[in-house]
């Protein structure tokens, strides 16, 4: 088949990108859809769909890219077969399987041949930063995760991307930014590592060349442990969760799905999870970075209550009125808590089907 189209998203100082390959020939079609991880996976997930509907093409790509929260670019068939390539050798570095189908694409990790490195691959992979508490937050990230390959492109030091104090890739969830003057700040980052909760303090001092920041030094102090009860204290968010009763139950979830494929479902035993993420990552650009609030609403579905999940006031009579509006004839509004902490997650991970109990 020869090539289509492909593009990618932006969000590579996630961690993670958004790859989609289209190939046709006569009437046929093929789509190739990739999930690549440079924290430790290479390719973390594969979808090969032939000859998709249309439907199914959208369906596919917003569970793909809708909760990254980035720009979706098109690329070159080069460009998209190197990444195939650069996070397919990932996963034998890593020695983790290939995912999927791998016959479908194992030939463009062993045989394709390009010059292209993954650094000229920045500039169309890595969202465009120009503000200072923002490129903290990333690096901060970066350095976290052990990602040499950022931290080098930043830097344009091999001492710098060798820098770490994890033993792992490890999890950025929460940081809290100090502006010193004269392109120095202070992170105080609380993070997660492979055998526990930790933070420490991360001294940058950078500059903006040719209107690109740039890494010039990295300080960092030891780690200190914390407690799991510290952590979720730190990381819990004020919720409001609103309880509906479902009629035709299969219908609605089916119609919820179609009209907002961006949600990222989880099928569980007798229940369904959905969690719907921001269209964007301005959490980064805070002083106070938390890694769950990207996360703009949670819904679960159990038995024939639905229950909503949202953070502030605003949000919470918005989504609440759009879904009473949107689905008033499955949904029957039944009541209303709020809570200092996040209460709805905690009960789906219970495994509880009353809230009513689980709360009292």
């Amino acid at each position: 088949m020869k090539f289509s189209f492909a593009k990618v998203t932006n969000s590579r100082l996630m961690g993670t990108l958004g790859l989609i390959i289209s190939w046709e020939e006569n009437k046929d079609c093929f789509f190739q859809y990739f999930l690549l991880d440079a924290e430790g996976l290479g390719i973390a997930d594969y979808v090969g769909l032939e000859n998709p509907t249309p439907k199914e093409i959208i369906e596919e790509e917003e569970r793909l890219m809708g909760g990254l929260g980035s720009e979706r670019l098109y690329i070159s068939e080069e460009e998209a077969l190197f990444l195939v390539k650069h996070f397919g050798n990932k996963n034998f570095s890593y020695e983790k399987p290939l995912p999927g189908e791998v016959e479908e694409y194992i030939d463009i990790i062993e045989k394709y041949e390009t010059k292209l490195t993954i650094y000229e691959m920045y500039p169309p992979i890595c969202k465009p930063v120009t503000e200072e508490i923002e490129f903290i937050n990333y690096m901060t990230m970066r350095f976290i995760a052990w990602d040499r390959e950022s931290l080098r492109y930043f830097s344009d030091s091999e001492e710098i991307a060798n820098m770490h104090i994890t033993n792992i890739n490890g999890t950025l969830l929460k940081n809290n930014v100090i502006e010193k003057g004269n392109g120095k700040y202070v992170s105080e980052p609380l993070f997660e590592d492979e055998d526990g909760y930790y933070t420490c303090k991360i001294a940058f001092s950078i500059e903006r060349v040719e209107e690109k920041l740039k890494i010039n030094s990295i300080l960092v102090t030891d780690k200190s442990p914390m407690y799991d009860f510290e952590v979720f204290d730190e990381i819990a968010k004020k919720e409001f969760v609103a309880i509906y009763d479902i009629s035709n139950k299969e219908e609605f979830l089916e119609k919820l799905f179609e009209e907002d494929p961006a949600l990222q479902k989880s099928d569980m035993e007798d229940s369904v999870f959905f969690t719907k993420f921001n269209l964007d990552n301005d959490h980064v650009k805070e002083n106070i970075y938390v890694i769950n609030n990207d996360i703009n609403a949670i819904y679960y579905q159990i038995d024939d209550k639905f229950f909503v999940g949202t953070y502030d006031s605003k949000n919470n009579k918005d989504l609440n009125d759009r879904l009473q509006d949107n689905y008033k004839d499955y949904l029957d509004f039944e009541n209303a808590f709020y809570f200092e902490q996040n209460a709805l997650y905690d009960f789906v991970e219970s495994g509880s089907d009353d809230f009513y109990d689980f709360i009292d």
